[in-house]
């Protein structure tokens, strides 16, 4: 062991950051290179690194999204292009009761979701976390599917929003018309 070189003080030797945590600014460190950066930048946005080229415009008084009457449909526009993006309808019914926090759901609602489908207050206040998601509504148990008709989850609502078609197969989303929702 080593001594110490002074006597402990009571005040802080380090004093605390001056910025907050939220106020992070980046600030290039040299030249552009060729390797690929993870840093996240406030110009991220899904719609612009997936599906239309960021702009510089300024912005408008219209909606840049306008929902078509049926529904089906959305079209985003940038200056250059426009992409027609097919909407699954069944998406548009979120399940609310699915994203309630547990203490909200009765008992009768608690029972379905832990004694039928496994979860605890935990997996349940934090979806994803339930292996039961990983299955395609017809690949549940008969008491896991009882459970998940229980809370109000019918087939589409279940594969659509709890296990998002990962239970499927391309043939599956093919067969089932699905596809058109995940091709642009």
């Amino acid at each position: 062991t080593t001594k110490p070189t002074s006597k402990p003080t009571t005040s802080p030797t380090i004093s605390p950051p001056t910025k907050s945590p939220t106020q992070t600014t980046l600030v290039p460190s040299g030249a552009p290179t060729k390797s690929v950066s993870l840093e996240i930048t406030s110009e991220f946005s899904i719609a612009s690194a997936h599906l239309t080229k960021r702009t510089s415009s300024n912005p408008t008084t219209s909606p840049t999204l306008q929902p078509l009457d049926q529904g089906y449909a959305q079209l985003l526009q940038s200056q250059n292009n426009a992409t027609l993006i097919r909407l699954n309808p069944i998406a548009q019914n979120i399940p609310l009761k699915r994203f309630m926090e547990w203490s909200l759901l009765n008992q009768t609602e608690q029972a379905y979701a832990s004694d039928d489908l496994g979860y605890s207050q935990d997996s349940w206040n934090n979806p994803g976390n339930n292996t039961v998601e990983e299955w395609s509504f017809r690949d549940l148990y008969d008491s896991e599917a009882e459970g998940a008709l229980g809370l109000g989850l019918d087939s589409e609502a279940w594969d659509c929003h709890i296990n998002h078609y990962y239970g499927y197969w391309w043939s599956d989303l093919a067969k089932n018309g699905y596809d058109v929702y995940f091709s642009i």
